[in-house]
């Protein structure tokens, strides 16, 4: 299964026609997050299970806090096992 072309903006640096559905979730459901409109999110949510989304989630560090902390609340996902709200080593005092 290949994303639908509709959604060709979102991956503006990759070839919408290869994007595979499953081995390149974690990318897809990154730049839905981030990018999507209302009908990117029902596709993804028709798409991929509640917990491959979480697992996205929890391990992303390429959403932005805003995105985190709204599927966090969304999922109920405790901020701190968000990885994208970590702090970086370097930012820790």
């Amino acid at each position: 299964m290949v994303v639908p072309s509709r959604f060709r903006a979102l991956f503006w640096d990759a070839d919408v026609e290869t994007l595979d559905v499953e081995k390149h979730k974690t990318y897809i459901v990154e730049r839905i997050l981030e990018f999507g409109d209302e009908d990117a999110y029902r596709w993804m949510f028709g798409t991929y299970t509640d917990e491959e989304i979480i697992a996205v989630v929890r391990k992303s560090r390429r959403i932005s806090p805003r995105t985190a902390a709204m599927m966090g609340n969304f999922y109920r996902i405790p901020r701190e096992e968000l990885r994208c709200l970590e702090l970086a080593s370097d930012q820790v005092h």
